[in-house]
């Protein structure tokens, strides 16, 4: 008989449980001049690890020198957040973040076969930046799978606002 009510027990538990949601998330994120994906796991309430990934073109054309920049930007940050709760506000979190970001840029240049100071008249120069990033700003929960985000990316000596919303699984 016990072991029969054990059973039961333990069924109804499994049936009747809500599903635990995965600490895995992924998102979208849009910046100043750049559009990127991120992967986030969730370690518990208050940290979070996430992997970015950038891409941004640019265009430059002055005096029949037209200079085109495609810049990829990789990174790995640690979240930690903040729950805030203030009065007739709805709750929302505050984050910091700290990270490493890798960025490879490419600059592509022509220029008219006039030109004699540009010899080649076309080529293109890759470079790769290896640099700590920091950041911050505030994220609300929409439901219990969509976030959005707003925040703020210190990149070296550039700063980037990047708004963002995530998935969570």
């Amino acid at each position: 008989m016990k072991r029969i009510l054990a059973a039961t027990l333990f069924l109804s538990n499994i049936i009747f449980t809500p599903a635990i949601a995965t600490p895995l998330y992924a998102g979208i994120q849009i910046g100043d001049d750049s559009v990127g994906a991120f992967l986030g796991y969730q370690i518990n309430r208050m940290f979070a690890v996430e992997a970015h990934y950038a891409k941004s073109n640019s265009n430059i054309s002055h005096a029949g020198v037209t200079v085109d920049t495609s810049t990829v930007s990789k990174g790995i940050v640690g979240i930690a957040k903040f729950p805030m709760k203030l009065r007739e506000v709805l709750p929302y979190d505050l984050f910091f973040k700290a990270g490493y970001v890798r960025t490879s840029t490419t600059d592509t240049y022509s220029g008219p076969t006039s030109f004699p100071s540009l010899t080649p008249n076309n080529g293109s120069i890759k470079s790769q930046k290896n640099q700590p990033i920091i950041g911050g700003g505030a994220e609300y929960d929409f439901s219990s799978h969509l976030t959005g985000r707003v925040g703020l990316d210190f990149l070296g000596h550039d700063r980037f606002i990047n708004l963002s919303a995530i998935f969570k699984f």
